[in-house]
């Protein structure tokens, strides 16, 4: 899933392993013609995208199908051509399948996009789209066999936005999805989601963690302790290079862009992030590791308006370090877009046809998961500023979409939310994932019994075994693998193997549960 507002992806971007041909699929643009939030209704249809693998197929076999989520479906060629789909694929004699989300990659209903046509990009439009899918397709090449569901079992597999969809797919969708494994799936919306930084706190190298926390006081200490003094922000902000001064807020969303590179780790390091590793080596380092700048001599300064000791060369070296980072990786499409004057379109016109507008308005309708400092509790030391709060979030939504009411959370969590259960789902996740705490898995929840027909598992690795030395698995470690030209150089770690291992048999006996019935009921 793509975080709201932290710039990386919530899964780092895969590169292309394989070129599948894409085919396209008709589905109804409205599939809930007496429901009134979709007025004025369509009676059209659009074409969704999707691919496919027989390597594997033998008549009989089952469909196993990844929903692509909130990106283009290319993106996921790779949990197709690799990874634990193409294990079950091999493992079952089965078809391996991506189906594209509507209003992402090309599938769109309609051309151009705006605030009105957007109303049918819902969850639960979605989710109609995969049942329709499932029942009716029939795959160029494979006339001559039944791969609609219920002839034919189909097991949905997705990560995050997707591993939720597919836990609400099977149980929504009980007669057409025999079983689903839900990677990292958020099954709860959540307005107010400070706590996607908390496992980046529990997790993080200690040293690391305690660093930002200082270095975000220092400038909350700045920005909001001394709120009149503009000419100590200007240049607390020159410093980082922003001149002329911004908007204070937008300038500490800027700063908080490093804790991104966190969710970016992944056990593969040729699709994994060293971001975060990097940022803490940094800021932890005890010297200077960059060239100085007119504004260095300044440091002491700001760190004594922050109430901080100014002759403390370690934190000034901290401060000087991350001054570095932060003006060689932050991305200028991000600096260009605080900077930029604020938009005053109407809400009505023409929308970017690409997959942040899509995100952003699932955001803003259903699911909130707005990141801020604001509401941290008290004995926490937050990771980024407490001036980043939910309206200043959440602000787009009325100027993008002219949406002002807070997103109907609800429509996500009636399925369950933290609690969702249900026969041949799988919850599976990462002990340090960012978004644990939107999905069963979170913490402080009473812990489940793991069983064949409902695994609950948590997936936490030592640092020892993961290739940049931070603990916990993070973000559907679960769903990737290695090339077979891979395969003897680079190891997954033993926990994923172990998990991986344990996905292919409790699916297997979910199979055979399908075959068992259908002989029955000869």
């Amino acid at each position: 899933m793509r975080p709201a507002f932290l710039a990386l992806s919530l899964f780092a971007c895969l590169t292309q392993a394989a070129p599948y041909k894409a085919y396209n699929f008709s589905v109804p643009i409205d599939h809930f013609h007496n429901e009134t939030r979709y007025e004025p209704h369509s009676d059209g249809v659009f074409d969704l995208r999707y691919w496919f693998d027989s390597s594997y197929y033998r008549p009989g076999g089952p469909v196993f199908v990844i929903a692509a989520g909130e990106t283009s479906g290319e993106d996921r060629f790779e949990f197709l051509s690799q990874g634990i789909v193409t294990q079950l694929a091999k493992a079952y004699h089965g078809l391996g399948v991506i189906l594209e989300h509507r209003y992402y990659g090309t599938s769109y209903p309609f051309e151009e996009v705006t605030a009105e046509n957007l109303r049918f990009l819902t969850t639960e439009q979605s989710l109609a789209d995969h049942a329709y899918f499932a029942k009716n397709i029939v795959f160029p090449g494979l006339e001559a066999h039944d791969l609609t569901a219920p002839a034919t079992p189909w097991v949905a597999y997705g990560g995050s936005y997707a591993g939720a969809q597919v836990a609400f797919l099977r149980k929504v969708y009980p007669d057409v999805f025999w079983g689903a494994v839900s990677s990292s799936g958020v099954t709860a919306a959540v307005v107010d989601y400070w706590k996607y930084f908390e496992p980046i706190r529990n997790y993080a190298p200690a040293d690391c963690i305690d660093s930002i926390q200082t270095l975000t006081d220092v400038v909350d200490g700045i920005l909001i302790d001394n709120p009149d003094n503009t000419a100590l922000h200007a240049q607390l902000q020159a410093a980082f290079g922003v001149s002329p001064a911004i908007d204070n807020t937008d300038f500490a969303f800027i700063l908080q862009n490093p804790l991104g590179g966190f969710q970016g780790r992944n056990w593969d390091p040729s699709v994994g992030s060293y971001d975060f590793r990097y940022y803490c080596d940094n800021i932890t380092s005890p010297e200077p590791l960059y060239p100085p700048n007119n504004y260095t001599s300044l440091l002491p300064k700001l760190l004594s308006a922050a109430g901080y000791d100014p002759t403390d060369k370690a934190l000034v070296a901290s401060l000087r370090n991350q001054i570095g980072y932060v003006n060689g990786t932050t991305p200028s499409s991000l600096i260009e877009s605080k900077t930029a004057k604020k938009s005053t379109k109407a809400a009505k016109d023409s929308l970017p046809k690409d997959s942040t507008t899509s995100w952003n308005y699932q955001v803003c309708t259903e699911w909130g998961y707005y990141q801020g400092g604001a509401t941290v509790p008290p004995h926490i030391r937050p990771l980024l500023s407490r001036l980043i709060d939910i309206p200043y979030l959440s602000s787009f939504c009325s100027s993008d979409f002219g949406i002002t009411t807070p997103p109907d959370v609800d429509r996500i969590n009636k399925h369950g939310g933290f609690n969702f259960s249900y026969p041949r789902v799988a919850i599976i996740g990462g002990a340090a994932d960012p978004w644990r705490d939107a999905t069963p898995l979170a913490q402080g929840l009473p812990g489940r019994e793991s069983t064949d027909s409902e695994p609950f598992i948590l997936i936490d690795i030592p640092g020892e075994h993961v290739w940049d030395g931070i603990r916990g698995a993070v973000h559907h470690w679960d769903q990737n693998g290695l090339p077979e030209e891979r395969g003897g150089g680079v190891m997954p770690p033993r926990e994923i193997v172990h998990v991986q291992r344990q996905i292919v048999r409790f699916v297997g006996g979910w199979l055979r549960e399908w075959r068992d019935g259908r002989e029955d009921s000869l």
